[in-house]
């Protein structure tokens, strides 16, 4: 209480300029010749409650993580399979892949504005708000009777996210800051926490459909709620921070530095995603097709234990991957990630052009590069932990450009996944993947440099 009674009246008597110094004429105009004002050390004084309580805030945050993404995933695996029916088992690519973007489109572009919202006047409101506008928006869906107004409703569930998402990982980096081995930890863990909600979406939107159908998006709407309780219980209250001019944060992500050299890596590894995430179901449920073992109108079930396997091998190969993470840096775990999504793609390439009994001989190399694919997530996050430094104050609005690439790659991915499956169905989607995962590779170079001019 004596902290924030202090921060008020700080706050009306003036402001922090982005250098971390009191303007001329502040109230500590009259020290300022005597030692430099501590930015950093005033706003680890407002964040220190979270910090004294961060294992329980942390795992707050990745129990509504989990929620959340069970929501949101779930969401978008039953509107694959409801348009696919309402299609008569023939969806067009190009209307799933649109409104499989439309929920990144939305997230994509709140996600800056509500980011910053949420470090200006208080991350808890949007870590109760953003769940609840997402149950809001399944509840739409639930309502919804054509592609229109599903793609309304998902517009609507995206803007949830874009007020969840950014601000968990603001919050998660002030808890672990001074401390990189947790940090490490720690992102790792939200990846997890992510990856195990898409397993839960994986499995409870095509098990539920197949039972409930249309009610399944009730069903996801209550996770959502769970989600918005969990953070109101056991998430302390992060008080407003003073933040730095929004051109200053967009200075930092977008001019020279380790930023803006990541973005372009980060957003095709998003794309990759989003090309699979929203087509590859429709895809399996789709009518069979000649020369294409994958495309067999498998049964939602079976799609959805398929899908949660995935994730389970990626959740294996976190854990695998987080010591290095912390041992040799982000930027090497990244670069050596990638691979692992060629191994993948050659490997679907070969079972879609296989008769399906022999698909059981390439499953465990479809596995191993699931494994080194792993890696990449919790360094990717735990790169941007480490950028989110540079502005402690506005750690929100700076994590906010992970949701932004990662809605604006899924959109993307969304997009062209629908068209490339649209013209060549399973083989289509592998080879945008490749067209992905190369120039993510190559995109990764300027980063690795950049860590090893820093580290030298």
């Amino acid at each position: 209480m004596h902290r924030w009674l202090g921060f008020a009246c700080v706050r009306e008597r003036h402001t922090v300029t982005s250098e971390g110094l009191p303007p001329e004429g502040g109230v500590a105009a009259n020290h300022a010749s005597a030692a430099e004002f501590d930015e950093r050390a005033w706003i680890g004084d407002l964040t220190s409650e979270l910090a004294d309580y961060k294992p329980t805030a942390i795992g707050a945050l990745l129990t509504a993580t989990t929620l959340l993404r069970i929501g949101a995933v779930g969401t978008a695996i039953a509107v694959q399979f409801d348009l696919a029916d309402m299609a008569g088992g023939r969806p067009n690519g190009i209307t799933v892949g649109l409104i499989g973007a439309a929920q990144a489109l939305s997230e994509m572009a709140f996600a800056p504005l509500l980011a910053r919202w949420a470090d200006r006047v208080g991350r808890t409101r949007f870590l109760v708000g953003g769940p609840l506008l997402g149950a809001i928006g399944c509840l739409l869906v639930a309502a919804g009777t054509n592609a229109g107004e599903i793609a309304v409703a998902r517009l609507v569930e995206g803007i949830g996210a874009a007020a969840f998402v950014p601000t968990a990982l603001g919050t998660i980096a002030a808890a672990t800051r001074r401390d990189p081995s947790y940090r490490a930890r720690a992102s790792g863990a939200f990846e997890a926490a992510s990856l195990a909600g898409y397993a839960g979406g994986f499995a409870l939107g095509p098990f539920c459909y197949a039972g409930l159908h249309r009610g399944v998006f009730v069903l996801l709407a209550a996770l959502y709620v769970a989600a918005s309780i969990v953070c109101l219980r056991f998430v302390p209250r992060i008080q407003p921070l003073p933040v730095t001019p929004l051109r200053d944060v967009f200075r930092r992500v977008l001019g020279p530095g380790p930023m803006r050299s990541f973005l372009p890596a980060w957003l095709c590894s998003f794309a990759l995603i989003g090309a699979f995430g929203a087509n590859l179901a429709a895809l399996l449920r789709h009518r069979p097709v000649a020369g294409q073992t994958l495309t067999h109108h498998f049964d939602e079930r079976v799609i959805g234990a398929i899908l949660v396997g995935w994730i389970v091998l990626f959740l294996i190969g976190i854990a695998l991957w987080v010591p290095s993470v912390a041992r040799h840096g982000p930027a090497w775990v990244m670069r050596r990630a990638v691979p692992g999504a060629w191994l993948v793609l050659l490997t679907l390439l070969a079972i879609n052009h296989l008769p399906l009994f022999a698909a059981p001989t390439l499953l465990p190399v479809l596995a191993a590069g699931i494994l080194v694919l792993a890696g990449f997530g919790p360094a990717a996050v735990t790169y941007l932990a480490d950028c989110s430094e540079a502005l402690a104050a506005d750690r929100s609005a700076l994590m906010s450009f992970y949701t932004v690439t990662l809605a604006g790659g899924g959109a993307i991915g969304a997009i062209l996944g629908g068209l490339a499956s649209h013209w060549l169905f399973i083989d289509g989607l592998v080879l945008l993947g490749f067209a992905f995962s190369v120039t993510t590779f190559v995109a990764l170079i300027p980063v690795v440099r950049y860590a090893r001019r820093t580290q030298s």
